[in-house]
């Protein structure tokens, strides 16, 4: 007696409804045509009695549909940027990693007027050590271990604020961990085969750091400019400055190989950048350093942030559409045909 056929097995259910809910993530009419190839591709994978879909099948539907919609705007350099952002992005969380574990949280707490956790000023030292463990693991085991580690790095920096309110311990201020975490979801994109270049960045960067923090530290005869949080606001503005400026500079210079990828990788790093000068511009802007006037300014550089993005992308499909009707309109001088090849342009 023949058996089923896996697929046919799953047709109408609760797995194969769960499948096509991901569809959203294509444009309607990609689902319509390709909707029944790719849930019957995935369920003639899976394994017979699971219910739900794995989240590695999970990911790679969003993304695949995520892709498309950008393929329809012209924008595919969007994704080919996310790497390069994330790249950045983890970089610059581990220079500010290292630097806040060497000149705040080893200080003596009273400089901060706080109580101590152990030897160190705040609960944040589980962030930062985090986020080192994350540079080292990307340097040795990129790709899918990195991407882990560094989502497990966001989730420990986003516990650490109600941690801490719940055990009473001090922890980082909202001006170090917002942008911290804007940072760390765009270190999910890590890519899966770096270069050689890339993944020798993160030991480079702590590095430096150290030297130059130990360098100051001797300079001062034992520190004392960088005693706490409190302290570094100034620093961090500058710190998401430089990351906007150097990604920028990379991103003009592939602009004239015809990439477009740096440019893209400049906007979405754009309002983590903000974010980074988020209390010295509330301070410019309303008078103090109030939660009201902090959170007003960030919500603000988030508005911002994603309304470019909107914008640019809004922008580019229009002048995709354009092009694209263009080419279905133009016919051939000699036959008559319109040019296919420039239809899937």
């Amino acid at each position: 007696m023949n058996q089923p056929h896996p697929v046919q097995e799953q047709v109408g259910s609760p797995l194969e409804s769960r499948y096509r809910r991901l569809l959203w993530a294509y444009p309607g009419d990609y689902q319509a045509e390709r909707g029944d190839e790719i849930v019957g591709t995935y369920l003639d994978t899976v394994e017979p009695g699971r219910r739900w879909p794995s989240p590695h099948d999970a990911v790679d539907l969003l993304g695949a549909g995520l892709r498309e919609r950008l393929r329809g705007y012209g924008a595919l350099g969007l994704v080919a940027a996310l790497p390069l952002a994330a790249t950045a992005a983890l970089n610059t969380l581990v220079a500010v990693a290292a630097f806040f574990l060497l000149q705040v949280e080893v200080e003596d707490p009273r400089f901060a007027r706080l109580d101590s956790v152990g030897p160190f000023q705040t609960l944040g030292v589980v962030i930062w050590l985090g986020w080192l463990v994350v540079g080292l693991t990307a340097a040795v085991l990129p790709g899918a271990w990195a991407r882990s580690v560094a989502a497990g790095a966001v989730l420990l920096t986003v516990a650490v604020p109600p941690v801490a309110a719940l055990t009473g311990q001090p922890g980082p201020p909202l001006f170090v961990l917002i942008p911290a975490v804007a940072l760390g979801l765009a270190t999910l994109a890590l890519p899966s085969h770096p270069g050689w270049v890339a993944r020798s960045l993160p030991p480079l960067t702590a590095g430096c750091v150290t030297a130059a923090s130990v360098a100051l530290n001797a300079a001062e005869s034992g520190g004392g400019m960088f005693t706490s949080y409190g302290s570094t606001p100034e620093l961090l503005a500058m710190a998401g400055g430089l990351m906007f400026a150097l990604v920028l500079f990379v991103g003009l210079g592939r602009a004239l190989r015809a990439d477009d990828a740096g440019l893209w990788a400049a906007l979405l790093l754009a309002t983590p950048a903000g974010l980074f000068g988020a209390n010295q511009l509330s301070q410019g802007l309303w008078g103090g350093p109030t939660l009201a006037a902090f959170a007003v300014t960030t919500g603000s550089i988030l508005l911002v942030g994603a309304a470019l993005l909107t914008v640019v992308l809004a922008g580019r499909a229009t002048r995709h559409r354009t092009v694209r009707r263009s080419a279905f309109d133009s016919t051939c001088p000699t036959c008559g045909h319109r040019p296919e090849v420039a239809a899937e342009a």
